[in-house]
């Protein structure tokens, strides 16, 4: 398809899954706030034999080229997961990163959005990077912050050319920043004392002997937990183990913490280090250098900032002071854990969809201030 003077075509071949990967390293190059991912690690998230989450959807990936060279990419994406749980005939878009001229953007979503039709889709939401468990959401305000460990970057252009296109916001998702020096808030006190005179609450760390299994219960706690919350899909056990193999490099006991009631697990919170930070300057590349710094950074605590990507409490204890105390207890922890072990000075909490008023008062009770916000889109296709 060609437009003006640029082509938007199908990712078909090798050399176009690369391109398709590699395009935000050029395009983001002289962005201060682009922290680059691992390339590895994105060329294996393309590729389903490595990213098992690909086993359940149908993807289309487009490339925009003027002259040869990459000027936008975008993904049609039908969820099927997404389809059997919510019965709305959805399809999804995702990786969408252009120049900044608008008619680039507007033609690569109008693309996706005829693909999407023709597989009768009755209406598009996204953007996510395949699933609303991988990076999702546009960037709409914080821009001026790098991009932690598995969260979204863009340009502020992308908004305006996605309402330009019809598009209507669904849900903003919020990310809190917080100093693991910063005061402890009045409310936070009072829970974390509650819990720690309640004989019933008590917390354990992430036994590493037994990995497998013990995250499989923290995930299962989390698909409980988050279940109702706009667009949720569970994990699925591939996905988990996946999981496990990516971040048990950075996982440390006492920052993976598991709250317990009458002996139970039934909380968890999970800290990592900000690995975007660690390979801020490695353009995404490990060889031949990379390898030793990142493993120095790591292991001598050269890294500043961390992320809570992943935590939850099951939802029978959502509105119980019990519930509330002990998740409370448990961050509180393990960010002492992280400040005074890891030597991390800030922490980003993320994300946090807008109508999750526990999770926001949770981060409210750690002072953590909103300092970004992403937001999924939707369109009708009819």
């Amino acid at each position: 398809m060609y437009i003006g003077d640029f082509r938007i075509h199908r990712v078909i071949n090798a050399a176009q899954r690369r391109a398709f990967v590699e395009f935000p390293y050029e395009l983001y190059k002289n962005d201060p706030d682009w922290r680059p991912p691992l390339r590895i690690e994105r060329l294996e998230h393309q590729n389903p034999d490595k990213n098992p989450a690909l086993k359940h959807v149908e993807k289309c990936r487009f490339l925009a080229t003027r002259n040869g060279k990459t000027i936008g990419r975008i993904a049609a994406i039908i969820n099927h997961p997404h389809r059997r749980k919510y019965e709305d005939d959805a399809g999804h878009f995702g990786f969408f990163d252009c120049v900044g001229e608008a008619e680039v953007g507007a033609g690569l979503l109008e693309v996706v959005e005829k693909r999407l039709r023709d597989k009768g889709c009755l209406k598009i939401i996204g953007p996510t990077d395949w699933t609303v468990n991988d990076q999702c959401g546009l960037l709409v305000d914080g821009f001026g912050a790098p991009n932690v460990v598995m969260m979204n970057h863009g340009r502020p252009y992308y908004q305006a050319i996605i309402e330009a296109a019809g598009y209507k916001k669904a849900v903003d998702m919020y990310a809190y920043y917080a100093s693991l020096a910063g005061p402890y808030l009045s409310v936070g006190k009072k829970m974390k004392t509650w819990a720690e005179n309640d004989p019933s609450i008590n917390y354990r760390p992430l036994d590493m002997r037994r990995l497998h299994p013990e995250f499989h219960i923290a995930m299962d706690i989390f698909n409980d937990a988050w279940s109702e919350n706009w667009g949720f899909i569970p994990f699925s056990p591939e996905e988990v183990d996946h999981m496990i193999k990516e971040m048990r490099p950075v996982l440390k006991p006492d920052q993976f913490l598991f709250g317990l009631i009458d002996s139970v697990p039934v909380a968890f919170v999970c800290v990592i280090p900000d690995i975007n930070e660690a390979v801020r300057d490695l353009d995404g590349k490990l060889f031949p250098t990379g390898w030793a710094k990142l493993l120095y950074r790591l292991k001598a605590n050269k890294i500043n900032q961390c992320r809570v990507p992943l935590m939850g409490i099951r939802k029978r204890y959502h509105n119980s002071r019990r519930g509330v105390a002990t998740v409370a207890h448990i961050s509180h922890l393990a960010f002492e854990a992280a400040r005074t072990g890891s030597r991390h000075t800030h922490i980003e909490l993320s994300w946090i969809l807008e109508t999750n008023k526990g999770m926001i008062g949770i981060a409210e009770q750690m002072s953590a201030k909103r300092y970004k916000t992403y937001r999924m889109y939707e369109k009708g296709l009819t």
